[in-house]
């Protein structure tokens, strides 16, 4: 017992010391602060100490400090156990607040480092949208300019809606106009941009860009035939009203008991009764329209 108990004297004694050390070193620190020191001190000379031989010790380590309460060193804390590992969640939580304080430099290598490591960093809203060099130049920008990515993507929503409104429009049109004609839509471009856009592997870019390419076609040539088609009718009905040309046939008709100027007469109200009701030509305009639409298309010359 005596071996014991000087063991523990020993062992209070130099720990003693080292507290009166650390009392002196940080005398001019507030009690809190030089406190912890304190019982940070003793709780690292008593790690690993058997209950036993603890509550011994301590009661030496008291007999060289007889000012201090008993209760004082039962306020020596006991070990904490380990705290519980975070989760994902709050990792991300405190990813996203640290972030916040980071140098807009260091961000960008953050950001690099993440994306190397497999993690998907979006594009913050409003942020930079690579566009094709071809695009800038067809919209007067200089090369390498930065687009805005919310309103490309706005810009995206807005077209792509007028495209599908003018696919439906123009392909319905063709069909009233030209119901036997070989030109066809091949493809729902409303269906075919939705797949696309959703990441889909049965469409393809080329699959929509051919889809888009007949449609753009289509609406070229029907613009394009407005024109042609206003001349091409002009001409037909000239022909077929043309003076010279009713005489001529009303020469060729004429009875023997009729004047000439009566046989013109009977010639025009004929030709009137055929090509001059409004159903004919309205028919014989679409026609002309058709026509001149699908040349344009397939590249013939106009006829």
């Amino acid at each position: 017992m005596e071996a014991q108990l000087s063991e523990e004297s020993l062992w209070a004694a130099a720990l003693g010391a080292r507290l009166r050390l650390l009392q002196a070193n940080f005398a001019d620190d507030d009690p809190a602060t030089r406190h912890g020191f304190l019982v940070e001190e003793i709780e690292r000379s008593l790690k690993g100490c058997v209950a036993e031989k603890r509550r011994a010790r301590l009661d030496a380590l008291a007999a060289h400090f007889p000012a201090w309460q008993i209760s004082a060193a039962t306020t020596v804390r006991e070990p904490q156990p380990a705290p519980a590992p975070e989760t994902p969640d709050t990792l991300v939580e405190r990813l996203i607040e640290a972030f916040k304080e980071i140098p807009a430099p260091d961000r960008a290598e953050l950001t690099a480092r993440l994306a190397a490591a497999g993690v998907a960093v979006e594009k913050a809203a409003g942020g930079a949208f690579d566009v094709p060099a071809e695009l800038l130049k067809r919209l007067a920008l200089p090369a390498g300019a930065a687009v805005n990515g919310e309103r490309a993507g706005k810009s995206l929503a807005l077209l792509l809606d007028m495209v599908l409104t003018m696919d439906q429009l123009v392909w319905t049109l063709w069909k009233q106009l030209s119901p036997k004609s070989s030109l066809r839509r091949e493809a729902d471009l409303g269906k075919l941009s939705a797949e696309y856009l959703a990441g889909s592997n049965e469409v393809s870019t080329a699959q929509l860009v051919q889809s888009l390419e007949r449609t753009r076609k289509m609406v070229a040539g029907l613009l394009g035939a407005v024109g042609r088609a206003g001349g091409a009718y002009a001409r037909e009905r000239a022909r077929l009203f043309d003076p010279n040309a009713i005489e001529a046939d009303a020469r060729s008709e004429k009875k023997w008991n009729e004047s000439l100027e009566f046989a013109c007469w009977r010639k025009y109200v004929q030709l009137c009764k055929e090509y001059g009701a409004e159903p004919v030509i309205e028919k014989g305009i679409q026609e002309a329209v058709a026509k001149a639409a699908e040349n344009l298309i397939l590249g013939r010359p106009a006829s």
